[in-house]
This record gives C-alpha cells, sequence and structure tokens, in this order.
C-alpha cells in the first residue's frame, strides 16, 4: 500500500493519503509488510536511531523510497535523516525484508563510539542509491543475504565505510570516499564480496579482507583502489581455507602496496584474474601474498584513469586496460579459444548517479 511522509506530516496512519501525509516518526511504528513509503524530500532530524517495528517478508518488503516534488519522478531527491549530535545508529534495522532508496544519513559524526550511519541486522535488506555522510561510521551490514546497490559512503569520522559481515551479503557499484578510515571491509568468513566498487583517498587501506578460515568465499570483481594511505587491499588472517579471488580491478596510487598482506604470521593465498598496478608506493603485490596468476598482470605505464581527482574514473582509451581483461582464453573441446567482447577492468563508469 502507498503511505506518505513528509517533513510536517502529521496524519494518523490509518488516514494516510499522499494529500495527508504522516510524520516518518508515525511511519516508522506503522510500516508493514508491502507498504511502500514515499519520503519526501528534507531533513528529518531524529532523536534516536531510526528502527522500523515491523518487518516486511520475501514477496511484500517494506519499502522506503524518497521522492523530491512527486512520487516518482525523474529528480533524485535529497531526503536526509539527521540524528543531529546523538551517539546513536542513524538508521538501525534489525527487522528482515525492509529496502531503502535515496536515504541520505548523517549526524553522529565526531561523537564517538563505533556508531555507523546504517546499521543493517535484519536479512535480505537493500540498500539502494543510499548515502552515509559526516557520520562516526559508515555501513554496518550483519544481516544475510542484505546487499547495497549504488551507494555513497563518504567522510566518516573512523573505521570502515562498509563493513560487510554476513553471509552472502554483498556491495555492488558503490562508492566510499575521503573517509577516516578504509572504504570496505569484509570480516565475515563467507562475507561475499565487491563488486564494481570504488574506494578512494581514504585514511587507511582501501579494501580490508579482516579474517579468512575453511569457508572462506571472498571475491573482489571489477573494483578500484585509489589514492589510499595504505595499502589498496590488505588481506589480514591466516592462509587457511581458499584463496580470495581478485577479478578485472585496479590497484592505482595507493600509498603502500597494491595488495599487502597485513599479517603477523603465514601467507595469504590470492587468485589475480587480470587485475592492473599503477603508481603504488611500496609496490603492487606485497611479498608476503602467494600470488596465483593465470590471466596475467598488467603493469601499467601511465596513471590509467581520465581524472580521478575530479572523481572521473573512466579509463583513457590509450591505457590499453581492456587489452588483458581475464580471462584472456578458455577451453573448448579441450582446445584454447580467446574470449571476446569481456566488459571493460574495472569500474569505469563517471560516478554520476541518476534516477531510473
Amino acid at each position: 500500500m502507498d503511505k506518505y511522509v513528509t517533513t510536517t506530516g502529521v496524519e494518523p496512519w490509518a488516514t494516510n493519503s499522499i494529500g495527508s501525509p504522516s510524520s516518518l516518526a508515525e511511519a516508522e511504528a506503522n510500516a508493514a509488510a508491502g507498504d511502500v513509503v514515499h519520503i519526501k524530500a528534507g531533513t528529518y532530524v531524529l532523536a534516536s536511531a531510526f528502527s522500523p517495528a515491523n518487518a516486511g517478508n520475501r514477496d511484500a518488503p517494506i519499502v522506503w523510497r524518497g521522492y523530491n516534488a512527486a512520487p516518482n519522478d525523474s529528480v533524485v531527491p535529497v531526503v536526509t535523516f539527521d540524528i543531529d549530535g546523538v551517539t546513536d545508529q542513524v538508521v538501525n534495522n534489525a527487522l528482515a525484508y525492509h529496502r531503502f532508496e535515496y536515504i541520505t544519513a548523517t549526524g553522529n559524526g565526531g561523537v564517538g563510539g563505533a556508531n555507523f550511519g546504517f546499521s543493517i541486522s535484519g536479512e535480505s535488506n537493500v540498500l539502494y542509491a543510499c548515502r552515509a555522510n559526516l557520520v562516526e561510521r559508515g555501513m554496518n551490514i550483519t544481516g544475510q543475504g542484505t546487499v547495497i546497490i549504488g551507494c555513497e559512503i563518504d567522510n566518516w569520522t573512523s573505521g570502515a565505510g562498509v563493513q560487510i559481515d554476513a553471509d552472502n551479503a554483498a556491495a555492488f557499484g558503490c562508492f566510499a570516499h575521503d573517509g577516516g578510515g578504509f572504504g570496505f571491509g569484509m570480516k565475515g568468513a563467507s562475507s561475499g564480496g565487491c563488486f564494481n566498487c570504488i574506494s578512494a583517498r581514504n585514511a587507511t587501506h582501501g579494501f580490508v579482507a579482516a579474517q579468512s578460515g575453511e569457508e572462506l568465499a571472498r571475491v573482489l570483481v571489477g573494483c578500484l583502489a585509489y589514492g589510499n594511505t595504505e595499502q589498496g587491499l590488505a588481506i589480514n588472517g591466516t592462509p587457511e581455507g581458499q584463496p580470495f579471488v581478485i577479478q578485472n580491478s585496479l590497484f592505482v596510487a595507493n600509498t603502500l602496496y597494491g595488495i599487502g598482506g597485513n599479517v603477523a604470521t603465514g601467507t595469504p593465498n590470492v587468485t589475480l584474474l587480470g587485475c592492473g598496478f599503477y603508481g603504488n608506493g611500496s609496490g603492487e603485490v606485497d611479498a608476503n601474498v602467494y600470488v596465483f596468476e593465470p590471466g596475467g598482470r598488467l603493469s601499467l605505464p601511465a596513471n590509467p584513469l581520465v581524472d580521478a581527482a575530479m572523481d572521473d574514473f573512466r579509463i583513457r582509451s590509450q591505457a590499453g586496460v581492456t587489452q588483458i581483461a581475464w580471462p584472456k582464453n578458455f577451453l573448448v573441446d579441450g582446445a584454447r579459444s580467446p574470449w571476446q567482447n569481456f566488459a571493460d577492468i574495472g569500474p569505469v563508469q563517471k560516478r554520476e548517479w541518476t534516477k531510473t
């Protein structure tokens, strides 16, 4: 059922309509499975974390969807949940089957503690085109099967921009930049991975794999670590379990290694499939990382990015990066055959989000 929220809404939930909207607090307490809550652009100041009272279900999630002038118009809305200096999460959802669209979380940066813009512990949640800005930490994903898509995380105080700590959770096409800690962390033993994500200019690492074990199932596909103050990718833990698989990713201008083995003992196992490296201060791959590299490596002679300082992360045509996109060849009836029309290496699109 379509429901409506504005910054000045006061209508009880039972009589909610586009002409008689409710408050955000009323929606928080009453939205139920199948509701689509249209939240009009504006700043919603919170006294405590936004925590929905009811769960959705697989066939009828609860959708929290920002809009600009009218529901489903073409303008990207600016819907801001501002906790205004309170030491708490901004959005704290422990329930299953919620979807958040075009919501910005802000207001707890610098207040202390490990509070996130979005803390999602409920299963099978989706964050789409959401933003965590000026928060203590960005997004904490501990709910199994939860995904974040097209989100931006920037200017957080410390720790993780995105922490993925749940089975089968993942980030797709997200951008973590200019943060006080690391961009993306894959902490859970089977925490999925990052696909077409960019981690740029962060105070520590671009990406971090925090643990490993026999059930390890992590991947990094089509990602870019650019200009981070420490490693592009830091791999913690022991060499147990399956190797970390990294495909068609770029490591450019990080202060230390493109890929570093940040461990006390042991040698992490990494499978590199068609990755490119340029200008990493300590080198491409730390000697403390064991590398299996069947697809070859591209050691770039020049910066491949169009204008990373202006967040244009497309690859310059003369960089030749697509020539090594893995797999270069594969088996057909026992013979090696070239792979054609494979996607460009790295997240080549310019980082401008338009509403679709």
